[in-house]
């Protein structure tokens, strides 16, 4: 009978076990932290801070087409501007495009995570990019925004930011920017002059009559410090504004980059324009022969170029009297 009371090795190690179970049981009971709640709408936000970008001051697109870097003139940096477009080229940017880029990317919905490390930065096309969109708000904080790989099968696309340390991936853009060029981004007109944002114009003619129009306590003084008639004042402004580009020229063989870069050595104009936000020179000449393999319609035009002088605006030789401004016609 004894023997038949005496539990077996088995028995004994199975309810040694069952115990075991219960007290691990019992002390997670006790001592588990309690799970906080997910919160699945804010794990799937919007995670670029659009509310960061109400202020620019530039604003830099790498795609497919090139390097666009566009700089805002509004002195309080509002969204609208009026933007310049200082590379490639120098044009004023249309109206409604930052407006519109903000807007896109404040409805980026995001359907999944993937972590920041190289196997999957390369996976999704991260390091070499098919969008880079880069940001300098008014506080001068950078704010760096990659698309990637935009997967045709399920229409996703790669997202990363360089404040965040994971790849999101998101529905497309509703502006398809990575395909984007220069003729979506800019008018036909040359300058984006905000008349507010001006502290002073400066005009340099060949001939060495320089011109100078300063701004104090909002009223407009030549070099001398004769008020001027500011209706006049703003009127020029205008005019300036309404210069229009028949034509853009870049990527230019070494033939006619010699030509262009020969004819403004000594520019017809110099013309600067002061802000607060630093100085922008153009160079203004007459390009009277033509350029050798290019027929732009035209044996006279004039020549635009800012100080890189790798790309060139045309605009009508008649133009070019805009820029013999002397102030006494401004009194």
């Amino acid at each position: 009978m004894k023997a038949l009371l005496r539990p077996t090795l088995s028995t004994t190690l199975v309810i040694s076990f069952t115990l075991i179970l219960i007290f691990l049981g019992l002390f997670a009971e006790v001592f588990e932290s309690e799970t906080p709640e997910v919160d699945l709408a804010q794990i799937y936000a919007n995670p670029i801070p659009v509310n960061e970008l109400q202020h620019l001051k530039v604003f830099k697109m790498t795609n497919k087409q090139g390097t666009f870097v566009l700089e805002n003139t509004h002195p309080n940096y509002n969204l609208e501007g009026p933007w310049q477009m200082t590379e490639p080229q120098s044009l004023k940017v249309k109206g409604n495009v930052i407006p519109k880029i903000l807007e896109s990317l404040n409805v980026v919905r995001v359907r999944n995570f993937h972590r920041l490390e190289p196997i999957n930065i390369t996976s999704f096309s991260l390091d070499n990019p098919n969008l880079t969109l880069q940001f300098t708000n008014e506080k001068n904080k950078n704010i760096e925004i990659k698309l990637g790989l935009i997967n045709p099968i399920d229409n996703s696309a790669y997202l990363s930011l360089n404040s965040q340390n994971q790849i999101f991936q998101i529905d497309p853009l509703e502006m398809a920017l990575e395909t984007y060029d220069i003729s979506q981004l800019v008018e036909s007109r040359v300058l984006a002059l905000n008349a507010e944002s001006l502290l002073a114009l400066e005009i340099y003619p060949s001939s060495g009559q320089e011109t100078k129009l300063l701004k104090k306590d909002q009223t407009w003084f030549d070099q001398n410090g004769n008020e001027l008639n500011q209706q006049k004042v703003i009127k020029f402004f205008e005019r300036l504004e309404d210069l229009k580009s028949f034509s853009i020229l870049s990527s230019l063989t070494s033939e006619q980059q010699k030509v262009m870069e020969t004819s403004l050595a000594t520019p017809d104009f110099t013309m600067k324009l002061i802000t607060a936000q630093g100085v922008r020179s153009y160079f203004i000449t007459e390009i009277k022969n033509g350029l050798p393999g290019i027929s732009v319609g035209k044996n006279q035009f004039l020549a635009l170029t800012t100080d890189d002088k790798k790309s060139f605006v045309l605009l009508e030789s008649d133009q070019l009297k805009i820029f013999a401004l002397k102030t006494s016609e401004l009194k």
